[in-house]
């Protein structure tokens, strides 16, 4: 048995080890599934991303958009690696803005980080605005294990409730109750946020797999029946 991890590089090496899935993303007729493996690497090459292209340093504030999406979830968690603080809300004062392809009307200061909706798209269909950056055809060219320099500061706050990346990986752990095993349906009815961010968190650091939808219509009981995923 290995150490229990202690924080969220800890607890990204483990979910690595993990050939079985750790989130499963339903939109439509499409289905994106990503065994822990891959999940973390795609967090390891975003989080390069962000620090080594888009000069995202410690302690600065990363918007998240609530629109749901897998790779908002990524990003999300690629921010925290790196040592950023989160913050969701339409008026944040943030270095770096991440949000979905077509959500002009959701911009905020800052560089613009667009994500193409489509869930397996290789970059956005549209001319970018102005110094925006195309998430999708940039991130692939880094590497597969992030080695920047930026960590987290435990004692910086990392969430908007004040959660500090000291408290990150507990804090994910009491918000993903002990129930929430095998495949959990997490419904995103008010968005991506801080609470469904830290279940995701605690669910897959537990060894379980988080599925996501893009709307109500893509978890159905049938959806939630093919997927073996109970809903909390």
């Amino acid at each position: 048995m290995g150490r229990t991890p202690n924080d969220l590089a800890g607890a990204l090496a483990a979910v690595s080890e993990r050939p079985t899935p750790a989130l499963v993303w339903r939109d439509g007729a499409e289905r994106v599934e990503l065994s822990g493996r891959v999940l973390v690497n795609w967090v390891e090459k975003s989080a390069g991303l962000l620090v080594d292209e888009l000069d995202v340093a410690s302690g600065d504030t990363v918007r998240i958009s609530p629109a749901p999406h897998w790779r908002l979830v990524v990003l999300s968690l690629a921010a925290l690696r790196v040592g950023a603080r989160i913050e969701f809300a339409a008026d944040a004062d943030a270095v770096l803005h991440a949000r979905l392809e077509g959500h002009d009307d959701d911009a905020v200061a800052g560089t613009e980080l667009v994500v193409a909706t489509p869930a397996l798209a290789f970059a956005c269909s549209d001319p970018l605005p102005g110094d925006a950056v195309d998430f999708c055809a940039e991130v692939r060219a880094q590497p597969d294990t992030y080695t920047g320099f930026e960590e987290p500061d435990p004692s910086a706050e990392a969430l908007p409730s004040g959660t500090t990346h000291g408290q990150l990986l507990s804090r994910a752990l009491e918000t993903a109750s002990p129930e929430a095993v095998g495949t959990v349906f997490l419904p995103l009815d008010d968005g991506w946020g801080e609470t469904t961010l830290l279940s995701t968190l605690g669910i897959v650091a537990r060894g379980g797999a988080v599925l996501l939808a893009a709307g109500p219509q893509d978890a159905t009981e049938d959806v939630l029946t093919q997927e073996r995923a109970t809903q909390l």
